[in-house]
């Protein structure tokens, strides 16, 4: 089909190409970059400590672990607001 048409137009070449290269783009910078997982060091802030809430401890992590924060079992660590671990991102979506 190709043949009997000449080819793709050069313009919708370059447009697929910068497509793929924002696709590919965006895929590195979600697998590479941190999800907010909660530091190691992590302790309760002053306004926590003064309203003497109970400050939870994560059970496998054995560290602070702020409120909406969740531990992946995957990940092995706990991340700030987690929604799910993407298998295809081998990431936390936080």
């Amino acid at each position: 089909l190709l043949t009997l048409t000449e080819g793709i137009p050069v313009y919708l070449g370059m447009i697929y190409a910068l497509f793929v290269t924002l696709a590919l783009a965006s895929h590195a910078k979600t697998s590479l970059t941190d999800p907010g997982s909660v530091p190691m060091t992590a302790i309760p802030s002053e306004r926590q400590r003064l309203t003497k809430d109970a400050h939870s401890m994560c059970g496998q992590c054995q560290t602070f672990k702020p409120p909406s924060s969740h531990h992946c079992r995957i990940c092995n660590r706990c991340i700030s607001r987690m929604d799910h671990h993407c298998p295809w991102m081998n990431n936390c979506v936080g």
